[in-house]
């Protein structure tokens, strides 16, 4: 999602932006020994134009570094730590506020369409289990 989201025209009011991931996945693909397949999914772009849209994706996202806290600690229990194989899962899970931020942008949303942000949520964990369920490694 790394790729998609590199092209939103981010709201102006917002500071807040997303955790990206890419570049360290990438090098835990490479410490894994897995070779990454570059798959754009422009898709995603038109989607996230909206700011509902957007809030959706970045909840699925953004509430993905919740797991990774517990990733981390299976994960470390096999050999791998923010040095080694796990890079993402230790740049996601470092910091607690940043999901506690994106809350309060949730909140403070004008003009919030629920069923579009729940959309658009929808379509961001379906790509997620697609990537999870396939024996290739997608890069964004």
């Amino acid at each position: 999602m790394d790729e998609a989201l590199r092209h939103v025209a981010w709201p102006v009011c917002w500071e807040w932006r997303p955790t990206a991931v890419s570049d360290v996945l990438e090098r835990d693909n490479v410490d894994l020994g897995l070779s990454a397949i570059d798959i754009r999914n422009a898709h995603f772009g038109m989607r996230l134009a909206n700011q509902s849209a957007l809030l959706g994706a970045l909840y699925v996202i953004e509430g993905s570094t919740l797991g990774a806290r517990i990733l981390q600690k299976r994960a470390a229990a096999l050999g791998f730590d923010e040095f080694l194989g796990a890079r993402h899962l230790a740049v996601m899970s470092k910091d607690i506020a940043h999901w506690q931020s994106f809350l309060l942008l949730l909140d403070e949303a004008q003009n919030f369409d629920v069923e579009r942000a729940a959309a658009s949520a929808n379509a961001v964990f379906a790509f997620a289990l697609q990537c999870f369920e396939s024996e290739i490694v997608v890069a964004q």
